[in-house]
């Protein structure tokens, strides 16, 4: 999850009427449920990007050693 901090704050200048108050109010808290969706998607897109380049890493066969001694007339 990235670091994200809102660093700026916004003033209510003083003359401000409730309803440009409720705006700004309502501006910020989207803006934070913006930031939240797109972490969240970010984390889903870094998950599944693991779990893509572990499936696709190769994974060593246990019996390998064992076929290539036995082609060679060893046993293990």
């Amino acid at each position: 999850m990235s670091a994200v901090v809102m660093t700026r704050t916004h003033v209510v200048p003083r003359g401000a009427t409730a309803l440009e108050r409720a705006s700004i109010r309502i501006a910020e808290a989207v803006a934070r449920w913006a930031i939240a969706r797109a972490e969240l998607r970010e984390d889903r897109r870094e998950a599944m990007l693991a779990a893509i380049q572990a499936e696709q890493t190769r994974r060593p066969d246990p019996l390998a050693t064992a076929h290539l001694l036995s082609q060679m007339g060893l046993r293990r």
